[in-house]
């Protein structure tokens, strides 16, 4: 059990009696976030952001009582894209945080709701995860064998810093962690099926961002540990849970942007394809299996995009409960970074971290963005804005508005909805004065312009 808040506390330096409180919304000059719905008739993006207090994973894992339980302070960002409806989405933004809070890591609970799904959604996907519920634990929760980041960013697994304490890039996350997401996620999709009175037809994905102070054991070294991610001066562990295709992107400190996490879309990320191909494959020859899902399962619409069980875009996601029995499953993909300020790692080191330390901004968008722009067009969108603008006006959320502007100009009569969170990090502002795709963002508008004369 932990807190969720939405407001921080932050002790004055002048006045250690008293403390100020910031709304965690109402820090323009740190976190920004804008939504639009462009030129649809609704807006079904939504977000939510808070600060969670949990066990320290010592705390956990020994259930050690003390006064300072929820020692753990954790910066929660989650973004979500509904379709079909608001249903899902909406509980989403009120309860998932909440949720993640709430839950008590338990192996026990999470067999238990891996059963509930076999009753509950027939068919061979279900049933085959909790007859193989002990190896499936031990695959993605104890020794999470599954870590895709580590196809993304290959390096040296060990890092040492200045005083030669070693740090484990890859190891991020413990088992308690990775059990809290996963049951999250899935406890809280049941619940809403459950839950509701008439059959629900909505789904949305998702894509929860943690940002949390590297060294659990020295947390009291923080002045302020609700604001520890504002100039922090230390190396944080980043860590997202995934479902759909919404992104989350980082930008280095040269200016050059990184996907973060991979979409699951239809015959687009080969480990989807490897899972949804699984059953399918049963009965086949060893020599015949391929890591493509069955042609049967997979269809194009009219704009000759790949939908699975000819609905659906993503193979995971939140609601869209008819595919559930099928494979469409709420299970999250983890990924996990180290990044932050790189004054107690030797230089030598620096270049064993994913991006090189001293990042400069975390940026996720929905589809509705990451359709129209590619990743270094969003990053240089911010870098571009602030340089012209300067750091005091140029804020993240006036860049976020900015961004939303850009959509809306160049969106067509069919541009789906909007959605843009940007996160300053401890080197925002010192990128190059580079603009590496100014020219295709002008070509964009000066295109758009053409087709509406």
């Amino acid at each position: 059990m932990g807190i969720c808040t939405k407001t921080l506390k932050y002790n004055l330096p002048q006045n250690k009696q008293g403390n100020l409180s910031l709304k965690l919304n109402k820090i323009p000059t740190y976190l920004g976030y804008t939504t639009s719905r462009v030129n649809r008739f609704y807006n079904e993006d939504r977000l939510s952001m808070n600060l969670l207090k949990l066990p320290t994973t010592n705390q956990e894992k020994y259930d050690l009582k003390n006064d300072k339980k929820y020692d753990l302070p954790i910066l929660n960002i989650n973004i979500f894209d509904g379709h079909g409806g608001d249903y899902v989405v909406k509980e989403l933004e009120k309860r998932l945080s909440e949720e993640f809070a709430k839950c008590k890591p338990s192996k026990q609970k999470f067999f238990d709701i891996l059963k509930e799904y076999k009753d509950t959604f027939k068919q061979n996907y279900w049933s085959s995860i909790y007859k193989k519920r002990e190896k499936y634990f031990d695959k993605y929760i104890m020794n999470c064998s599954s870590k895709k980041e580590n196809l993304l960013y290959n390096g040296s697994r060990m890092i040492f810093d200045k005083r030669g304490n070693l740090i484990d890039k890859t190891a991020l996350l413990s088992d308690i962690d990775r059990l809290r997401i996963y049951q999250t996620f899935l406890n809280l999709d049941l619940d809403i099926y459950k839950e509701s009175k008439e059959e629900v037809t909505s789904g949305s994905t998702a894509s929860s961002l943690f940002l949390a102070p590297l060294n659990e054991d020295n947390l009291d070294e923080l002045d302020n540990k609700d604001i520890f991610w504002i100039n922090n001066k230390k190396l944080m562990k980043l860590y997202i849970a995934q479902l759909g295709d919404c992104k989350v992107l980082i930008c280095d400190k040269e200016g050059i942007a990184h996907n973060l996490t991979l979409p699951h879309h239809p015959n687009s990320n080969k480990f989807e394809n490897k899972r949804l191909s699984k059953e399918k494959s049963k009965n086949k020859k060893d020599g015949d299996f391929k890591d493509k899902i069955d042609e049967e399962l997979i269809s194009k619409d009219s704009f000759g995009e790949e939908r699975f069980l000819n609905s659906y875009a993503n193979t995971r996601s939140f609601g869209d409960y008819t595919g559930k029995s099928m494979g469409l499953t709420s299970e999250p993909d983890l990924y996990s970074y180290l990044i932050g300020c790189t004054k107690d790692i030797p230089y030598s080191e620096t270049s064993k971290l994913q991006f090189g330390g001293d990042e400069c901004f975390i940026v996720m968008v929905t589809d509705g963005i990451s359709n129209l722009m590619t990743d270094q067009e969003i990053v240089d969108f911010v870098t571009s804005t602030v340089n012209l603008r300067g750091n005091k006006r140029a804020t993240p959320q006036f860049v976020c508005d900015e961004l939303i502007k850009y959509i809306m100009a160049i969106g067509s009569k069919q541009a789906d909805n909007a959605t843009c969170v940007v996160l300053r990090l401890s080197n925002w502002g010192n990128w190059p004065l580079i603009d590496r795709t100014g020219k295709t963002r002008e070509e964009k508008l000066y295109m758009n312009d053409e087709m509406r004369e």
